[in-house]
């Protein structure tokens, strides 16, 4: 697929003498199939659709005051290829000075591109792959700005012991995500004694002869009683029939119903309305920030965030302060975030929302960490090791 180089922007922010360039950049997928349009179906967004460099560019001019203080000029370069082009495009931004890279990719691409990199000084921020077998990586040149599927598992089984839900109906579907998905949601009722009656693939197709697996009332049925449908399904397309249709009167939660996410447009706190309303300004469309775009914004805060408050003016001061605990970056969530040492993860709260309403904040009131109270989302460093 033919390379596309979307840009090299320069933006100044503050033309004093001797300031020194602080190169990033922004790498996506082409035709990403994340983002596939086909996808929705009568106007319906099946999948959220994104370009982030929006979010990246609001967070440079967020940053402004900050940068222009200790005299760097943030330089943004921006790269959209084809798959076979990723590690060449990121080679190229590495050559042009690109000090720290930031990825809109699945995870095999972050994977791939982090292992390709290891010879480089560049450091890779991860904002849209969720996998957990990514972190178990480890790779020592990659940082996660997106929330882990055991983080957002975490959060919706918070909820669950809240509301003393015990005991989940699993459906999911037969991608690789939806896998990841359920078994991470299992991996983490498990861990508060929470009870999965039942564990049931199901299917998009409209075969009669696969209806115990496409049809929602026979799918929801014939089991022993549930407090509430755990869904996987990263497509979306079966989960939005599934409220309201189950064979018992039961929550949904998960892929549809109340979902946890990383951010929300919905959300009134702690000045996440300025945040909405300045990513709508920027934005081409006027969308609303979704979770990808909030992971590529935080993303870059980080980084601008190390380079201005960094004690020396070396790569190795930034770096060091970008991945220590003394980092304290805003996220407009509440708390103040910064990257777990053992597995390069960003700690933050996640939403609890519907479609129009945030429910709740996790870490929920009563779940504690002996040390730092985001911890209670994820894997601990105790419970945590490396492939």
């Amino acid at each position: 697929m033919k390379r596309v180089i979307v840009a090299l922007l320069a933006l100044c922010l503050a033309q004093t003498a001797g300031a020194a360039d602080l190169r990033i950049g922004l790498l996506r997928l082409e035709n990403d199939p994340r983002y596939d349009e086909d996808f929705a179906y009568a106007r319906i967004e099946l999948r959220p659709l994104g370009d982030v460099s929006a979010a990246v560019r609001m967070a440079i001019s967020d940053m402004e005051m900050l940068t222009d203080a200790r005299g760097f000029t943030p330089v943004l370069s921006e790269a959209a290829v084809g798959d076979g082009e990723l590690q060449e495009a990121a080679r190229a931004m590495v050559d042009e000075g690109v000090t720290h890279l930031v990825v809109d990719l699945p995870a095999a691409e972050v994977d791939a591109l982090a292992a390709a990199l290891a010879d480089t000084p560049v450091t890779i921020l991860n904002t849209t792959a969720p996998d957990d077998w990514l972190r178990r990586k480890c790779h020592a040149n990659l940082l996660h700005a997106a929330a882990s599927d055991r983080m957002i598992s975490d959060a919706l089984v918070q909820h669950a012991v809240a509301r003393k839900w015990s005991s989940f109906l699993v459906l999911r579907g037969k991608t690789e995500r939806d896998t990841a998905r359920a078994d991470a949601f299992i991996a983490a009722a498990e861990r508060f004694r929470l009870r999965v009656v039942d564990d049931r693939e199901f299917d998009l197709s409209t075969n009669p002869e696969m209806r115990e697996q496409n049809n929602i009332a026979l799918i929801t049925g014939g089991t022993r009683d549930y407090d509430a449908v755990f869904i996987a399904d990263e497509i979306g397309e079966f989960a939005r029939y599934v409220p309201y249709q189950t064979a018992l009167p039961r929550p949904v939660i998960g892929a549809t119903g109340l979902v946890a996410l990383e951010w929300h447009w919905a959300f009134e706190r702690y000045g996440a309305p300025q945040v909405n309303s300045r990513f709508e300004s920027m934005s081409e469309d006027g969308r609303r920030m979704g979770w990808q775009d909030w992971s590529a914004w935080i993303a870059t805060r980080a980084v601008l965030t190390a380079f201005a408050k960094a004690r020396g003016d070396g790569l190795e001061d930034v770096n060091q302060l970008l991945r220590s605990d003394k980092l304290r970056l805003d996220g407009s969530k509440g708390a103040q975030m910064s990257f777990r040492s053992w597995n390069g993860q960003l700690r933050m709260p996640v939403l609890l929302s519907t479609q129009n309403a945030i429910i709740g904040v996790a870490p929920l009131e009563g779940f504690e960490h002996q040390t730092n109270s985001l911890d209670a989302l994820g894997f601990d460093e105790g419970e945590f090791a490396c492939d």
